[in-house]
């Protein structure tokens, strides 16, 4: 199990920043090697993900859960993701708060179950992508949110009985 933990800094309120977080389109954007992303219903998402570590670059179809969403302090998700010779089953959480400047601090958090030739690479480099790729992904966010981007928010928890993600195709 990889765990995973960071803090961003960001500019606009909270309240500004959820519908950035809960927009498809601004995420598929957003998400580094994300090919496509698709809503299936307000707690649903499919996607095409491309994870490069060194030379291993498997192409993962993804299944995303929205387990909890407290606009707009929280927003937790599990994902399952399968490529030829590879897997991934990971839960992710972000946490939104004030700070003194007015903007937010966003604290998130995750942890992965990674198996196959990815996972042969070792946590200390999937841990070095996995900071380049977050790093990236919340610069992209930042200049959306300057930029003054229309973002709709579209994503709810799942009720109780969707909250779980079937792991075996």
């Amino acid at each position: 199990m990889l765990e995973f933990t960071g803090e961003n800094e960001m500019e606009q309120s909270k309240d500004e920043l959820w519908p950035y977080f809960t927009d498809t389109d601004i995420l598929t954007e957003c998400a580094p090697g994300c090919k496509e992303m698709t809503l299936i219903s307000p707690h649903e998402i499919e996607a095409v993900m491309a994870v490069g570590v060194g030379s291993v670059k498997p192409e993962f179809d993804v299944d995303v859960v929205v387990t909890r969403a407290d606009r707009p302090d929280v927003l937790e998700m599990k994902a399952v993701g399968h490529a030829p010779r590879n897997e991934f089953e990971t839960v992710a959480e972000m946490e939104l708060k004030e700070n003194a400047s007015g903007g937010t601090t966003v604290v998130w958090s995750a942890t992965a179950d990674v198996s196959g030739t990815i996972a042969s690479l070792g946590g200390r480099a999937l841990k070095s992508v996995t900071k380049r790729l977050v790093k990236k992904f919340f610069s992209k966010m930042q200049a959306k949110a300057d930029e003054g981007v229309e973002a709709n928010s579209e994503l709810e928890a799942a009720p109780e009985q969707d909250a779980t993600l079937e792991t075996d195709d």
